[in-house]
């Protein structure tokens, strides 16, 4: 159904909230939706996170209170932001925004709009996490734009966020929650190839080996460079990018470089090449122009993203060694150097993090004889790796 305006959606929604009413109250499969265990079944990974956004933000529905509707909440007097309403759940302790779109051409603002309420809201709280911002978008229409919109938020950014659109129910105004599918709608996990990541190596050098030092004397510092691993596996999250790293050393005594980490990051310009094929990308205007900038430029993902991650490692290895990065290439060449030698350790980062803590969730439990599963695990990471690369 759709409002008259928006004013009057947002009219409706106050008189709601001032009778002591929440959300919960008023979302017609509130409770169908939560005792469902359809989300646990959907086939594809992007189902999943959309399903699991909307119940987390459901938690934050039983229970809540205004606290500004439709008031400028910008710390600066010059600056107009004004969220439609601003709510605090003490259930979960989350701010809540909730976006109302009555017309699918003002669809356009909702991005620009949330984001900016958002950042302004970390402004009073600099710590707030992603997990207890819950965003609520109330729309009487879905179009393509805030499909894609919300699908990218929820699936890349990891924001938490809900769809719902108003409806009837026993003659009374309420509400619905959308479908996660519409939300989704064809998009597809890609799979990924080797040549869809890219990467190198970064080579500890050990300057003192020109001296005739102990080929072995990096072993001491192997601690740091795991905590050069894990600052990698934080710089990539916080980029939200996705990409992995593994530290390995040599078996011998070969060159001055004894220790390597090989660090891969997503390709993101090699996907269009490998779906040339497809009829309807290749009839897509923006899809061409991508396809050439690829071809005149041969981006192989050693983006400046892979620099920053690198770098940030740099910080704890150049107190005891010389890292210098080597061997650009993807992981088709540079993964079977990693286990000709000793592979030590492995972090990843975005997606390949998840789905290592996935197939850890996974694994039969051994109580009784105290087996554990350790995350760093090179083997146990590259098993991983090569079911979800081709």
């Amino acid at each position: 159904m759709e409002f008259e305006s928006e004013k009057e959606m947002q009219k409706w929604l106050s008189n709601i909230f001032a009778k002591g009413l929440c959300l919960a109250d008023i979302i017609i499969n509130y409770e169908e939706f939560i005792s469902s265990s359809d989300h646990l079944n959907y086939p594809d990974s992007s189902h999943q996170k959309i399903a699991h956004s909307f119940l987390h933000c459901l938690k934050s529905f039983e229970n809540h209170e205004v606290l500004m509707e439709d008031k400028n909440i910008s710390l600066n007097s010059d600056d107009i932001l004004r969220p439609d309403f601003l709510l605090y759940s003490p259930a979960t302790e989350s701010i809540i925004i909730v976006e109302l779109k009555n017309q699918k051409g003002s669809t356009r603002q909702t991005a620009t709009e949330i984001g900016a309420y958002a950042a302004e809201i970390r402004s009073y709280l600099p710590f707030l996490s992603e997990g207890d911002l819950v965003n609520v978008i109330v729309s009487s229409e879905w179009p393509t734009l805030l499909c894609h919109f919300t699908y990218n938020e929820i699936v890349w950014l990891h924001k938490r966020i809900i769809c719902l659109e108003p409806t009837h129910s026993g003659g009374e105004t309420a509400l619905n929650i959308v479908d996660p599918y519409i939300i989704f709608k064809e998009r597809m996990t890609p799979s990924i190839s080797a040549q869809q990541l890219g990467g190198y190596q970064i080579c500890l050098y050990d300057d003192q080996l020109y001296a005739g030092g102990d080929y072995m004397r990096l072993q001491e510092f192997e601690n740091s460079m795991f905590i050069a691993l894990h600052a990698m596996s934080a710089k990539g999250n916080s980029l939200k990018a996705h990409g992995f790293a593994f530290l390995w050393r040599h078996r011998f005594d070969v060159g001055v470089a004894p220790y390597n980490i090989t660090v891969m990051n997503f390709a993101s310009f090699q996907t269009p090449m490998l779906t040339i094929e497809n009829s309807t990308f290749k009839e897509n205007i923006f899809s061409n122009k991508l396809i050439k900038a690829i071809h005149d430029h041969n981006p192989e993902g050693h983006s400046n993203t892979l620099d920053i991650i690198s770098d940030y490692a740099d910080t704890f290895l150049k107190e005891f060694c010389s890292p210098r990065a080597e061997g650009y290439s993807n992981w088709q060449t540079l993964k079977p150097r990693i286990f000709t030698e000793i592979a030590i350790a492995f972090v990843g980062w975005g997606y390949f993090q998840e789905c290592l803590f996935d197939r850890l969730a996974k694994m039969p439990k051994h109580e009784e004889a105290d087996i554990r599963f350790e995350s760093t695990d090179p083997l146990f990471a590259i098993a991983m790796l090569n079911e979800i690369i081709t």
